[in-house]
């Protein structure tokens, strides 16, 4: 069985060949849960499993077919 690549190597929106470089993103329930402590909320914290699943690998990239900026993340299923 042929393993998946370390990184996205197509372009999301046409499929032309893309060299994307890792990026660095801040996950999405992070910014929520600091946004809403910022307001006076106090979150549960999300079991750890559920924040590595989340967190994934952040990717971009700029598309010489189509030439949109690609921003992929790719989350790890868990084995």
């Amino acid at each position: 069985m042929v393993g998946t690549p370390e990184e996205p190597q197509f372009c999301a929106w046409c499929g032309a060949t893309l060299a994307y470089e890792p990026h660095h993103h801040e996950p999405r329930f992070a910014t929520l849960a600091e946004q809403a402590r910022a307001s006076g909320e106090d979150l549960p914290p999300l079991p750890e499993s559920v924040e590595e699943l989340m967190r994934g690998d952040s990717y971009v990239g700029v598309c010489p077919g189509c030439r949109v900026l690609c921003h992929v993340i790719s989350h790890h299923a868990r084995a």
